[in-house]
């Protein structure tokens, strides 16, 4: 470990603490009853709401991936990314709208599923969300962890571990409400800290012409708008963030938790605007890596290494709290999601006569031991984007079949089962071969025919109504 590790190991256990701490004031103010747990209390208001979408965007998905798509794909890649989280945002307004109508009592994707489409799909969006949420939360953790590695000379558990721990800690203790709340606190510091270390990062290395004319020189084809792997994957991660985004638990219980629909739709939107132009800055990160002519030693690291070369110690140091605030943020996310499906959705189904309490209790021990496992996977260090993308393929066979069912009476439990089985079926193969936008356009578009084809000779005609009947708050 060297002095700069030192440092980055003080000020980010000073940072957790002063998260964790603050997290666990205001849970211990804000738990009123054992539903609050689970949904901060249905009371979350338009502030709250901005910063934790902002905070939730800006995990080391958008810290890292960026910038690891523009050094192996260029910058077309990257702007497609940013788009992606925007536009992901956008889309799902319209459907929070119907979510809020028709499930106002709700906790979870899982009860949904379970009420519209039966025990067979349930099981089975089950599936996708525990490794959406799992995946999701191991990345957050490697970011820690890599970061803490090359540039604090550490084994990569040190990071994951003084990250980990503590958000495990008060994520078991608070749920949504200490997520959401500490999301708060994490996106006021991100997103001025971002553009300050990017703003210090262009000055010290003469500006955004001598950072093109870099690029240009070392890898011209990159900076081609028209590039050809640049545009497959900004068109696959347009899909697979949109795809992952409308099927995640973190954002279906932000839905619950607010107080009404304009504070979804005014947060969604605020934050929309503003997570498209900190992607970008982080990507452009890898740019100045290919306009430098560094040689990553992992593809994710790209961001971190650039500010650690380019920066001063101090705004090093600045750019390693934005790291950890990232991680945090996103962390918490899945734990808090996590802690909801295996307590209302796996539990309760093995135990429908669970008591509230008892509810509670479930969660917070799973919380643990998914923090746990997570953390484990963690110390393996495989690509961040690679293990995202992963997550986001499993829920690109089941978006559609889910998110129809809010609106199509016809859908069955069966047809919308077989599409989600068929989609993930095919797409897993292109995507273990590297066909990565086929197998996203596979798993979408297989899925969508068996249900929409299916749907059509249905004569099921769903009454919406029972949702209301069946799913009820916890107390």
């Amino acid at each position: 470990m060297n002095t700069f590790g030192f440092y980055m190991i003080v000020f980010s256990i000073i940072l957790m603490l002063a998260i964790s701490v603050l997290g666990y004031l205001f849970s211990k103010r804000q738990m009123k009853n054992n539903d609050s747990y689970f949904t901060a209390g249905r009371n979350i208001t338009v502030a709250f709401m901005t910063a934790t979408f902002i905070a939730y965007a800006v995990g080391t998905g958008l810290i890292f991936s960026p910038a690891e798509s523009a050094y192996l794909d260029g910058m077309t890649a990257m702007i497609g990314y940013a788009l992606a989280l925007s536009i992901a945002y956008l889309i799902f307004i319209p459907i929070s709208r119907r979510i809020k109508e028709l499930l106002p009592a709700g906790n979870t994707i899982g009860e949904f599923v379970k009420a519209r489409y039966g025990n067979f799909m349930f099981i089975v969006v089950l599936f996708v969300i525990v490794v959406y949420l799992f995946c999701l939360l191991v990345a957050n953790l490697i970011g820690a962890g890599i970061a803490f590695q090359y540039l604090g000379g550490m084994p990569i558990y040190a990071g994951v571990l003084i990250i980990g721990i503590p958000v495990m800690i008060y994520t078991t203790y608070g749920g949504l409400g200490a997520a959401i709340f500490t999301n708060s606190i994490q996106a006021i510091l991100l997103t001025p800290l971002l553009f300050v270390v990017a703003f210090f990062a262009f000055r010290n290395l003469g500006g955004t012409s001598a950072v093109y004319e870099g690029v240009v020189k070392n890898a011209p084809e990159l900076m081609n708008i028209f590039h050809a792997s640049g545009m497959e994957f900004a068109l696959m991660i347009i899909i697979a963030v949109c795809s992952a985004e409308l099927l995640n638990q973190a954002l279906w219980q932000r839905v619950y938790s607010a107080k009404d629909f304009k504070v979804v739709k005014k947060g969604l939107v605020n934050a929309s605007i503003m997570t498209f132009p900190m992607a970008i800055i982080a990507g452009v990160f890898g740019l100045i890596a290919i306009s430098m002519g560094m040689d990553l030693p992992h593809t994710s690291i790209g961001t971190a290494l650039v500010a650690h070369t380019v920066l001063p110690e101090w705004g090093s140091m600045l750019f390693v709290l934005v790291i950890v605030l990232a991680t945090t943020s996103t962390g918490s996310d899945a734990l808090a999601a996590f802690s909801s499906t295996a307590s209302l959705d796996i539990m309760k189904s093995l135990l429908p006569n669970m008591d509230p309490k008892a509810a509670v209790k479930v969660a917070r021990i799973s919380t643990i031991v998914f923090a746990v496992v997570a953390m484990l996977v963690a110390f393996k260090a495989p690509s961040i984007l690679q293990i995202l993308l992963f997550a986001d393929l499993a829920a690109a066979a089941a978006v559609v079949p889910v998110i129809a069912g809010l609106y199509n009476r016809n859908i069955t439990g069966k047809l919308a089962a077989t599409g989600t089985i068929a989609g993930l079926v095919l797409g897993i193969p292109l995507y273990v071969i590297g066909e990565n936008l086929y197998s996203f356009v596979v798993a979408i578009v297989i899925s969508s025919l068996i249900v929409f084809i299916g749907a059509t000779f249905s004569k099921v005609g769903y009454n919406f109504d029972q949702l209301k009947e069946t799913i009820k708050s916890l107390d």
